[in-house]
């Protein structure tokens, strides 16, 4: 079954180690990034390699090296993560990208723009010490 909003797995890459990284608060190499999320190592390079480029991340070579926050977790939002993968969401709501409709009004009436708004503005408003931190404490994933 589809899923009404489609996250690419690159995006839902990017979203989860970034969350795991703060979670742990310390640098995690791709091999324990990729354990915990099921992810193949080459593919999760990628991403990273693609955050460290829009500065979300940096990147440490070498023995103990891995990937670390470029800046703290709650100066950082879902959709800085989503966008630095995906580019700017779009908040065209017709489903047929066409520039005309048959109809004198949309099939789905506002309910298409009304769910991108919320998506985003959840993205939006929603920083990785939003998600680390909840009640006082921190959020432990759970262990391989």
């Amino acid at each position: 079954m589809k899923n009404i909003i489609q996250i690419s797995e690159a995006s839902s890459l990017a979203l989860h180690g970034m969350c795991l990284i703060a979670a742990n608060g310390r640098r995690m190499s791709i091999h324990e990034i990729a354990a915990a999320t099921g992810a193949s190592e080459a593919h999760l390079s990628k991403v990273f390699q693609r955050l460290v480029k829009e500065g979300m991340v940096r990147s440490i070579r070498g023995p103990g090296g891995g990937f670390d926050l470029a800046k703290p977790p709650e100066s950082i939002t879902l959709l800085d993560i989503y966008s630095a993968i995906e580019g700017m969401p779009s908040t065209d709501t017709c489903l047929l990208h066409s520039g005309s409709c048959p109809f004198r009004t949309c099939l789905f009436g506002g309910f298409i723009g009304d769910l991108t708004e919320r998506f985003l503005g959840y993205l939006g408003d929603t920083t990785l010490a939003d998600i680390c931190c909840k009640d006082g404490t921190s959020f432990v994933p759970k262990p391989e």
